[in-house]
């Protein structure tokens, strides 16, 4: 995630921005953040470079299995399925709560609405469906979030090689950042970013906070690139 420039600092080359979007994140995909592959792969092939490419090709089936890694635990599917069906569904029942209750309204209306609509064991009804599911999809998110991040805790041998793999490409593109903000003389506070991990070769920290998940923190930082 890249965080907005400063007033009065020279306009950002599109390139450079989002070659730092790109660092953050993989940096993000090594620490479980999950990004669209697609996205990813994108952002490689903009850089226009076969060098490139290859990296991408480096660490594309330890980006996928990072990013899909949801869909491989048991019973998970099945909870997202149930948590996508309720997101769908709240809004639907909070229309259809508004027009049940909107003919007792009729004075703020320009044009009556039908009878059924008024009754009140209708907006009871959707009022009640908006609340239990609104609920239901906050539990599920929470079971779901809460099963990812055990299984992450109890694997972390299962994909240390491949996170080693992405920190190695991250590295390469943070020294080639560096490298065109020298060549350009361009401001590295121009392309703040936020990571993870700052176990990195040329860059510099200018900020740690907190961030927390199920009781637990952990580190966020905020670095540029040192040149």
């Amino acid at each position: 995630m890249i965080l907005g420039r400063r007033r009065g600092k020279p306009k950002k080359q599109k390139d450079l921005e989002d070659l730092s979007l790109l660092i953050s994140q993989l940096d993000g995909i090594r620490g479980f953040r999950r990004v669209e592959p697609e996205a990813i792969k994108d952002a490689f092939k903009t850089m226009r470079s076969k060098d490139f490419e290859q990296e991408w090709k480096k660490i594309r089936h330890d980006v996928e299995k990072i990013v899909y890694l949801p869909l491989t635990i048991q019973g998970l599917p099945t909870l997202i399925r149930l948590a996508m069906i309720s997101k769908l569904i709240i809004p639907v029942s909070l229309i259809f709560t508004v027009l049940a209750i909107a003919p007792k309204m009729h004075r703020f209306l320009p044009i009556p609405l039908p009878p059924i609509f008024g009754q009140d064991i209708v907006f009871i009804f959707f009022m009640m469906l908006s609340i239990v599911t609104a609920n239901g999809f906050i539990i599920t998110d929470f079971i779901i979030r809460r099963k990812i991040v055990k299984y992450e805790k109890e694997h972390k041998e299962k994909f240390s090689k491949g996170r080693e793999r992405i920190r190695e490409v991250t590295q390469r593109l943070i020294l080639e950042l560096v490298e065109k903000l020298k060549r350009r003389g361009g401001d590295p506070a121009d392309y703040k970013m936020k990571f993870f991990f700052k176990d990195y070769k040329g860059i510099e920290v200018i900020k740690e906070s907190r961030g927390k998940i199920f009781k637990k923190k952990y580190p966020v930082y905020t670095v540029i690139c040192s040149t």
